[in-house]
């Protein structure tokens, strides 16, 4: 499992602190870092979907040079 800990997660735990003092800076808070891990989620998993997205294509590119070679075409 990936633990992390960046900006989002001490937002949250700022928001835990700050709940006594003033309850709407909390919620503000504890929102912005919530949003902000969606969003890193977000950008992770498409980054995971552009990998195997290329992955995918050159594995086709190359089934595609084996059969063309294999067949005896010549373009």
């Amino acid at each position: 499992m990936n633990l992390k800990f960046g900006m989002p997660e001490l937002l949250v735990l700022f928001a835990l602190f700050m709940y006594s003092q003033s309850f709407w800076f909390s919620v503000v808070s504890f929102c912005l870092g919530l949003l902000g891990r969606i969003m890193q989620y977000l950008m992770d998993y498409n980054a995971e979907l552009k990998k195997a997205e290329a992955l995918n294509t050159s594995v086709d590119e190359l089934g595609t040079a084996f059969k063309d070679l294999f067949s005896g075409n010549k373009e």
